[in-house]
């Protein structure tokens, strides 16, 4: 048996990246014609900017030829997580550079599937970001970097260092030449496209530009919406194979390797600061092998050992967390060309979380993230106005998606109370379950967010805002327990992990029985930590279906409890109707 080992596969199938490129119109006022503005950001001494942060990551080898695979095991591997970063700038030093500290906390790994760590080895990755703040530092011309960061690249089965990542894309400052009006473009000098990031070190660039797209009203800020874009062009270069006594085998076949970055960002034209950032990254890397070679090129029995390399940190450390594959199979002499390939993705989110209307502006923020690619048949940087009747909020929550609807009593049977609206949420969750909810709200009401699994409507009446949540249809997988003990557990699963806006798991104060709609049912009284750090009041209502099914309505607000909101809340609860 023979192995040989495509060495330059190994050093550049992780890095760029695609960002998701078709970002949505949140509510947009046409900027005045030709205005030209500096799209610059700033960090200043003292004071403090929280971001949530949502990242993922993906990793998968693929190989035409049975027995080829990665060593040590690499792949499949995805994961996904979300954290809060608190960045505190301080006073620049006598060189320019200005320092940022970033504490990170409420870290949670929301999946995991990797070969190379367990579940909860990821876990304790991530967590030990938590124990002490990371210093980052921006150069007196923008440029970006960390502070006493021992690790020469990014550690992609690290969690952790994705969040370092998509920070870095936080404290960009210098976006822009000069000033610019929308629709102009012009040639990066850099920016986004860290040295640290060990998958894109080796390519060479063949096309990048940054853009201003528009001016963008969102939730009543006027926002800059600048994307960047960097093209890697296809690396083509030779994949080498060794012996074990380090005799190099000629012929051993090619590695190619191509890569695309795009970042998306709003800057906030009053504030100077970054508010939302967008980065996705992707890597298509081909490693092919060439038909195999002379058995005399080897001594029988033994197998190839990589070649060593000192410009690769990877090769004198085989276990390291920046891996390198070993590809590993037999070679039969038939003219064939085996390939491996290897697909990288990473993408991830940073969201500005204001000291206050927190729950307004990440609605908006969403809107915006869902909403397709605006018209591009207008004046370049002109954008389409909104009614002027509308305010920001409507505007940003029209919904894009038609999963739910305005019902009408005759739908559902039931009667709406005066000053309400009642809406319909159709669940689907598979070919197996389909099922309308129905639910009564009141006031002035707003669609926040409209998935196939749960729409988020904003209602208010009077001075009291509420938030109502349909969905997601939860699978009944608590066998042998009685109605109630399988309720409060599905009560105790949703709060963990569907609160919406909640940074942090809400905690059930009360649980009772109920009917609802004829049906066996919940109703929780439960209290959470919003996104922007405030305290959140609600009920959560759950109906226990024959169709295998727990189907969830919850009602929540950041005002204070009192007896008004526990009032509106259980009007909502209680009209709920189900039907299949």
């Amino acid at each position: 048996m023979r192995s040989i080992i495509g060495k330059a596969a190994c050093t550049l199938f992780f890095g760029a990246a695609a960002v998701v490129g078709a970002r949505g119109q949140a509510a947009k006022n046409p900027p005045a014609p030709g205005r030209a503005v500096s799209l610059r950001a700033e960090l200043r001494p003292g004071e403090v900017l929280r971001y949530e942060l949502e990242g993922s990551a993906s990793f998968l080898p693929q190989s035409d030829v049975e027995g080829a695979s990665v060593w040590p095991p690499r792949g499949p591997c995805d994961y996904s997580l979300t954290a809060i970063v608190t960045l505190r700038p301080q006073a620049a030093d006598k060189d320019g550079n200005t320092p940022v500290e970033a504490t990170y906390s409420d870290a949670r790994v929301t999946s995991v599937r990797c070969a190379p760590l367990s579940e909860t080895e990821f876990q304790k990755r991530l967590a030990s970001l938590q124990l002490a703040p990371v210093t980052f530092r921006v150069g007196p011309h923008g440029e970006t970097g960390l502070i006493h960061f021992g690790e020469k690249y990014f550690n992609y089965w690290n969690g952790g260092d994705l969040l370092r990542k998509v920070t870095l894309d936080l404290l960009q400052t210098e976006f822009s030449p000069h000033p610019v009006a929308p629709g102009a473009s012009w040639k990066p000098r850099g920016q986004f496209a860290t040295s640290k990031d060990y998958g894109l070190h080796e390519l060479e660039l063949s096309a990048a530009d940054i853009k201003f797209r528009s001016l963008l009203q969102v939730a009543g800020d006027s926002c800059a919406w600048i994307t960047s874009k960097y093209v890697f062009s296809p690396l083509d270069v030779a994949a080498s194979a060794t012996t074990r006594e380090g005799r190099v085998l000629q012929g051993g076949g090619n590695n190619a390797v191509a890569a695309v970055l795009e970042i998306s960002l709003l800057l906030n034209n009053a504030s100077h600061h970054v508010a939302w950032v967008h980065r996705s990254q992707t890597i298509d890397n081909r490693l092919t092998l060439a038909a195999s070679t002379d058995e005399a090129d080897d001594p029988p029995g033994e197998d190839p050992a990589p070649e060593a390399n000192p410009n690769d940190p990877d090769m004198d450390a085989p276990d390291s967390d920046n891996p390198v594959p070993d590809v590993v199979f037999n070679r039969p002499d038939t003219g064939h060309h085996p390939f491996m390939s290897f697909h990288f993705r990473e993408e991830a989110r940073a969201r500005l979380l204001p000291s206050t209307s927190a729950m307004e502006w990440l609605a908006a923020l969403r809107r915006f993230e869902q909403a397709p690619e605006p018209e591009t048949g207008t004046t370049p940087g002109a954008v389409a106005a909104k009614p002027s009747a509308a305010g920001p909020l409507v505007q940003a929550a029209k919904p894009v998606k038609k999963a739910t609807r305005v019902a009408v009593d005759s739908d559902t049977l039931l009667s709406t109370p005066a000053g309400f609206t009642r809406y319909e949420k159709s669940l689907c969750r598979d070919a197996w379950f389909c099922a309308s909810a129905s639910v009564a709200l009141p006031g002035q009401v707003d669609v926040l967010e409209d998935t196939p699994l749960r729409t988020v409507y904003l209602a208010r009446r009077n001075d009291v805002t509420i938030s109502v949540a349909v969905g997601p249809a939860l699978d009944r997988k608590y066998p042998g327990l009685t109605e109630d003990e399988e309720l409060q557990k599905h009560a105790r699963y949703y709060l963990s992990n569907y609160v919406w806006m909640a940074v942090k798991p809400g905690i059930g104060t009360s649980f009772s029985s109920a009917t609802l709609d004829g049906y066996p049912g919940m109703i929780v009284d439960f209290s959470a930590t919003q996104r922007g750090l405030a305290d959140m009041h609600g009920m959560l209502a759950l109906i226990l279906t024959p169709w295998g099914k727990v189907v969830p309505v919850s009602c929540a607000s950041d005002h204070a409890p009192s007896a008004e909101l526990e009032s509106l809340c259980e009007q909502v609860i209680t009209s709920v109707s189900l039907r299949r």
